[in-house]
């Protein structure tokens, strides 16, 4: 099979063999130790443009899609696609998922550091909206949706009978209460990931007890994509947070089964599920293993049937995954588009980076030639400044309107100059002995070799960095709380709209505004962009918030990012694609999913 987007590159596959007889006598464990990797260049003209391949076709199980918002009320009628011929699902089968951060409590709104925490959770929710294919939200737990109001009332009609785990019957009660909570109107607490949503939600009525009226501020074509991402689930009325580090609320297709801490979750089929038929699967089995070589190569020799994440596998093994696919024996997905604005953030709000020539000398140090290489090794990368490349919808800017034209992505003795500006502005920010501060990374690979390429960097300009490499979950609270001076990171999209990107980490008080950061112009550009249906119109917009948060205010130094990827055995049946790879909310739900053997 031809496998597109993905760049064949030299391998040294005889690494492989002994590589496997080590990950087979390791089996699961606790995150690893981070090694620094060799410096390896790259030329900017090496940045590869990708080609997705299509998805394989939905199983055949009826969905319920919702319209497009538009300004104008829209009924939905409820489609049933046919089957797709020799492909009937099968019942029964166990299927096998690794993970390498381990997931610490049921909390599937709240947890949004890792796609490892969406693997577990997504298993035992339901959300009124779900991402399978595409960008297309479908009905969940609703049996149809529709646009009232001149696009700004969103009326879902519930299925009734839907049972919690707990067998308690779902209604528009629990609903509200749900996205009250991931808007943090029950506990303060706003989620991370679709928190976002508080930015367009008036109110939610109830008028009885299967029916859900959402009451937007303005229509919106982001809010059903982000009702259908991995986070946005439907608790019981009630659920806390405290609660969830016990026991989950949901009314998924699968029910805990046994979980060993640290190292494995299993899960079986709920009898109750309200989908006829489904899941099609008896059991789900999750292995966490904290190393990435490890995992790749256990994924290798059949041990697991699915490889996801927001990012090719490591380089010492594409090629070994690209034969596969080649052979026939491997299924592989690969974007572009999705992944997030990885960099260095820095803490503007507070000292010592609420200096601006201290951000303007971190940026012109950082060499965006190196840091790629260093953090994914031989897997390709590709230049952006908040999120979307030159392929995207939303593209600002062509690549060769970013190498060696803006500020910080200069090349050869570009570069060399910029170092030298950088430590000029080190010494204008009032540091004539340079500065000692904390660089703050995700303790799981890659980014730890990002984190350690930064504090390398940082110090040829007189930034002396103390690496502090963190677990997924005291770094979020430390991000949160604006409790670090700067940092590594690579945040990742779960929506392909602008609005994710800017009203999650841009805006004043943004869900998950990672650095403090708060500009009045942004944020009425934001609103303008939000409102705004025509896709020119918002790019134009769009380009402007970039203009403002990358090259005039510096509020963080993005790096290349990678492709997001996905590997599958060709015995895993049912796999469709949505928005991203990194929490979609269809696929890790896993009920549509089946065993061909």
């Amino acid at each position: 099979m031809a496998v597109k987007g993905v760049r064949r590159l030299p391998i040294w596959i005889a690494m492989v063999v002994p590589l496997l007889v080590i990950a087979l006598a390791c089996g699961p464990g606790a995150e690893p130790t981070p090694t620094p990797v060799p410096t390896a260049t790259k030329a900017p003209a090496a940045t590869p443009t990708a080609t997705p391949t299509a998805a394989p076709a939905a199983t055949p199980t009826p969905t319920r899609p919702g319209p497009t918002a538009t300004p104008t009320p829209t009924a939905v009628a409820v489609a049933t696609p046919t089957p797709t011929p020799g492909k009937q699902p099968k019942q029964g089968g166990t299927l096998r998922l690794v993970t390498g951060t381990w997931t610490p409590n049921f909390d599937e709104q709240l947890l949004a550091a890792s796609p490892d925490f969406y693997r577990t959770n997504s298993l035992l929710y339901s959300n009124l909206l779900l991402n399978y294919t595409g960008e297309v939200a479908e009905c969940d737990i609703c049996s149809e949706w529709r646009l009232e109001n001149n696009g700004k009332t969103m009326v879902f009609t519930l299925i009734k009978g839907i049972k919690f785990q707990t067998g308690q019957e779902l209604t528009s009660t629990d609903v509200k209460y749900s996205l009250r909570m991931i808007m943090g109107d029950v506990d303060g607490i706003v989620s991370p990931r679709s928190g976002v949503i508080k930015e367009y939600i008036e109110s939610i009525e109830t008028p009885d007890k299967y029916t859900v009226r959402i009451n937007l501020i303005r229509p919106s074509p982001f809010v059903p994509k982000a009702l259908a991402v991995a986070s946005s689930v439907i608790f019981r009325d009630g659920t806390t947070r405290e609660g969830l580090k016990t026991a989950p609320a949901g009314s998924g297709p699968f029910l805990v089964d046994k979980i060993v801490s640290g190292s494995t979750w299993a899960v079986v089929r709920n009898p109750n599920y309200f989908k006829p038929g489904q899941p099609y699967l008896d059991k789900v089995e999750i292995t966490n293993i904290g190393d990435e070589a490890t995992r790749a190569a256990a994924f290798l020799i059949g041990r697991y049937d699915l490889w996801t994440g927001s990012y090719a596998p490591p380089e010492q093994f594409l090629g070994s995954f690209l034969k596969l696919a080649d052979q026939g024996k491997l299924d592989v997905y690969n974007t572009d588009v999705g992944s997030g604005p990885n960099g260095a953030y820095m803490v503007v709000s507070k000292p010592p980076f609420d200096n601006l020539k201290l951000r303007q000398a971190v940026n012109l140090a950082l060499d965006r030639i190196r840091v790629g290489p260093a953090v994914y090794g031989n897997s390709p990368v590709y230049p952006q400044l908040l999120v979307y490349t030159a392929n995207s919808p939303y593209s600002s800017r062509a690549d060769n309107e970013i190498w060696d034209v803006l500020p910080g992505w200069g090349t050869g003795a570009k570069k060399a100059q910029e170092i030298e500006q950088a430590k000029q502005l080190v010494k204008d920010a009032g540091y004539p002995d340079g500065i000692d501060v904390e660089i703050n990374s995700l303790n799981t690979l890659p980014t730890p070799r990002g984190g350690e390429e930064v504090q390398k960097q940082l110090a040829a300009i007189g930034i002396r960095g103390k690496l502090q490499l963190l677990t997924s979950t005291i770094l979020s609270e430390r991000v949160a709380n604006l409790a670090y001076q700067l940092q590594f990171a690579r945040y990742t999209m779960v929506t392909k709209d602008p609005d994710e990107i800017v009203g999650q980490y841009w805006i004043t008080g943004g869900s998950r505004n990672p650095s403090g950061y708060s500009n009045p112009q942004v944020d009425k550009l934001y609103i303008q962009m939000s409102s705004e249906l025509d896709v020119a119109k918002r790019k134009d917009l769009l380009r402007q918030i970039e203009e403002i948060i990358v090259l005039k205010d510096l509020a963080y130094a993005p790096t290349p990012i990678p492709y997001n990827t996905a590997f599958w055995w060709k015995r895993v049946q049912g796999v469709t694609i949505g928005q991203t790879l990194h929490s979609p909310s269809g696929l890790f739900r896993a009920d549509r999913l089946w065993l061909q053997d």
